[in-house]
């Protein structure tokens, strides 16, 4: 009589068998989970490093920035003519009294002359840094990342007088301040950024742009004046970590 196979022993070698598969599905999985682990420690691995570029690329930019002005600001004073540096707006500050008489639109003489001066020395000192300069042929210019992408000449005033009349006066202050840069020194009126927009341009503020409180007669001078401001070109995704 032919003997029949133990059901307990085929019990337990179907058990062997599913729990070898579920071993091999387990190890399986946990494989997958570390190639997965890894693909994204990568992923943000890559995007960690991007950040600190673009944070870098920005700090630089500052850094660029706050030279050009300070160049400016030496080669004014080699010209007898004392200018402030706003480094926190990126600002160059010329007060009232060096270019206009109180409350009026026009150039005083000594307005003129120290806009005739700075003209020269702004043309001077910003083109290496817009798509003029660095498009030149003569290779007077060194390419780099960094460039300007807008130059704001600005009117401001202090609290006192009509509101109107005062973001009126700071308009007029920066148009008249342009024109004279522009009559000094009209290849300024030809620079252009890297996208091939016009460099300079003009607003006005009125009081709403105060750097001190406007509490006192100090303050208040301090105040009334006309900024000259560099907005950095932020450098794109492509040339962030291509220049050391």
């Amino acid at each position: 009589m032919a003997l029949k196979p133990d059901s307990r022993e085929q019990t337990h070698s179907e058990r062997d068998e599913y729990f070898i598969s579920m071993t091999d599905m387990m190890v399986g999985m946990i494989f997958l989970f570390i190639i997965m682990l890894m693909f994204f420690a990568l992923k943000f691995e890559t995007a960690t490093r991007k950040t600190e570029a673009m944070v870098k690329s920005f700090e630089s930019s500052e850094e660029v920035r706050d030279a050009i002005l300070s160049k400016i600001k030496q080669d004014m004073a080699s010209r007898g003519y004392v200018v402030l540096v706003n480094p926190i707006r990126g600002a160059l500050s010329l007060p009232e009294n060096l270019l206009f008489d109180r409350g009026r639109s026009e150039l005083a003489p000594q307005g003129v002359a120290a806009m005739g001066e700075l003209g020269q020395v702004l043309y001077a000192d910003l083109l290496c840094y817009t798509g003029t300069g660095l498009s030149q042929s003569d290779q007077s210019c060194t390419p780099n990342s960094q460039a300007i992408e807008a130059v704001l000449i600005e009117g401001h005033t202090d609290s006192d007088g009509d509101f109107n009349a005062n973001w009126d006066l700071s308009v007029k202050r920066s148009f008249a301040t342009y024109r004279s840069l522009i009559a000094a020194s009209p290849q300024l009126d030809h620079l252009i950024n890297k996208e091939g927009q016009p460099l300079l341009s003009i607003a006005g503020f009125g009081r709403q742009r105060p750097i001190a409180p406007n509490d006192s007669i100090e303050n208040k001078a301090r105040n009334r004046r006309v900024d000259i401001r560099l907005i950095m070109l932020p450098p794109k995704s492509s040339e962030i970590g291509a220049h050391p």
